[in-house]
């Protein structure tokens, strides 16, 4: 058989397989011929689900500067990496189609690995006695969590692209398929978390109870739900929202931890808040260049605008995100006073979802069904929920608004303080500015120009005028390869 090799690390055990973290060598079929001789067991359907986490872990730096390039969080300084000078211009709107940061190659890898386990995972079932098919159903629970996951970050940051749904077996294979429309493609992500909430885990056998790794680190219940309250929240479906964040909260699965222990969020990670990480490990040689991004090179500091949110008493702020030097001190410290072995420690997780995350979700939730009036209950819940962040931040209860605007910017600048450098603050912001209400289009502008000096604003404003411009256009070799795409309309004239 002729087979197409591809080494790959994955980050986790396989508990019913290996019980340790280890090598994977995954063997996919080049041609259609082979795929019935490929997928034969369980182990080679576990190996393909690995590949899916592993690639979504050589997306880590996109996924990062897609939520945060064009935010307000961050002061982009020194330009060291390919995709860091590529999002330095996405930063200053001097965006082309042959922008880096526009190829989506690397979603799309993780969204094969998870059609292929979706499409041929099931046949398995008959042909390998120890394949049962509870194990595969779970199997098929994270496989729809991958792709959903990918297609979120896909539609966030080009709004129409192709929906693929099937696998292809040789990496350069082009999409020849026209767009879809972010909203349909949207529901049918929430539809399939559904089918994966049935036989996702609540948790994994974990070898080390002090690290997590499985359960923090592969798709459970509850990084199911809490990407599917996601996905809700930006369509504007708020009782569904609110629906999976209870579910979360009230699972005693997860728990905000308190004021003093933080920073374990970040170091070593994997706390009890914490619902999903792409996890990374030193030991085997799974490493990343967050001390060459926030120290070494210092490729990002605070911005002083993110930086006025923060209290002097808040634990999140001075000495918790950021130091005296405006470094994002949550990825090199391992504690409030102790900088990180640039050698031994570059292995810090990257936090998709914990559960300050969730408050908040609902909390923005609660506020968009309220009415814009004084005493309106879901505004009293929405403040309820980010006055427990808050809290355990260590810092005074805000008093909130009486109307809707208010307390969404609210909530706009407590997840900024909660989740800075996160690679949330523009999905956060262009969450706000796709709301059809009066006043939130104008709300996402002001946050977006708090970054921008005073000689560029009217030039970004008129820019922003288009809501196309707040996508990235299509990359020009997706256009060359597959002609059913259309490029988005405010760089058709832009060149490449």
């Amino acid at each position: 058989m002729k087979n197409k090799v591809v080494k790959l690390i994955f980050f986790l055990s396989v508990v019913s397989m290996l019980g340790s973290c280890e090598d994977y060598l995954t063997v996919l079929p080049e041609n259609n011929q082979s795929v019935y001789e490929f997928w034969r067991t369980k182990e080679e359907v576990e190996s393909v689900l690995g590949a899916g986490y592993v690639k979504l872990r050589d997306a880590q730096e996109m996924l990062f500067l897609l939520g945060e390039a064009r935010g307000n969080g961050l002061f982009f300084q020194n330009e060291v990496t390919e995709l860091q000078r590529e999002a330095q211009k996405v930063r200053r709107m001097d965006i082309l189609a042959t922008n880096e940061l526009a190829r989506w190659d690397k979603l799309y890898a993780v969204i094969n690995m998870a059609n292929s386990v979706i499409r041929f995972g099931p046949d398995v079932v008959q042909r390998d006695e120890s394949f049962n098919e509870n194990v595969m159903k779970s199997f098929l629970s994270e496989a729809y969590f991958q792709r959903s996951l990918a297609y979120f970050y896909l539609v966030r940051s080009w709004g129409k692209v192709p929906f693929v749904k099937i696998p292809y077996v040789d990496d350069e294979a082009g999409y020849a398929l026209p767009a879809s429309e972010p909203g349909e493609i949207l529901q049918a992500c929430v539809a399939d978390l559904q089918v994966a909430l049935e036989s996702a885990k609540s948790h994994f056998p974990e070898t080390n109870v002090d690290n997590p790794l499985n359960t923090k680190g592969r798709a459970t219940r509850w990084a199911i739900l809490a990407l599917m309250a996601d996905i809700q929240l930006w369509l504007g479906n708020y009782d569904a929202v609110i629906a999976s964040c209870e579910e979360i909260i009230n699972s005693n699965r997860v728990g905000l931890i308190g004021k003093e222990m933080w920073f374990n969020n970040f170091f070593p990670g994997n706390s009890n808040e914490s619902i999903f990480e792409i996890q990374y490990s030193y030991a085997l040689g799974q490493t990343n260049s967050y001390i060459s991004w926030f120290d070494t090179n210092t490729m990002y500091l605070i911005s002083p605008y993110a930086q006025s949110l923060f209290a002097a008493d808040d634990v999140r702020g001075l000495n918790g995100s950021y130091d005296a030097g405006g470094k994002l001190w949550k990825y090199i410290g391992i504690n409030k006073s102790t900088k990180r072995n640039s050698s031994l420690q570059n292995d810090q997780n990257f936090i998709l979802y914990r559960l300050a995350d969730i408050y908040l979700m609902e909390a923005e939730a609660y506020a968009m069904k309220a009415a814009d009036a004084p005493g309106d209950p879901n505004l009293d819940k929405s403040l309820e929920l980010v006055n427990a962040v808050r809290t355990r931040a260590g810092i005074e209860p805000s008093a909130g608004s009486s109307d809707r605007l208010g307390m969404i910017q609210a909530i706009l600048q407590e997840r900024e303080r909660e989740f800075l450098a996160e690679g949330k603050n523009w999905f956060d912001i262009l969450r706000v500015a796709n709301r059809d209400v009066p006043g939130f289009r104008e709300l996402a502008l002001t946050e977006v120009l708090q970054v921008v000096s005073a000689g560029n604003q009217a030039m970004v404003r008129a820019k922003l005028a288009d809501p196309n411009a707040w996508y990235l256009p299509v990359h020009f070799d997706e256009l060359s390869v597959n002609t059913f795409l259309e490029q988005n309309p405010f760089y058709e004239n832009l060149g490449n």
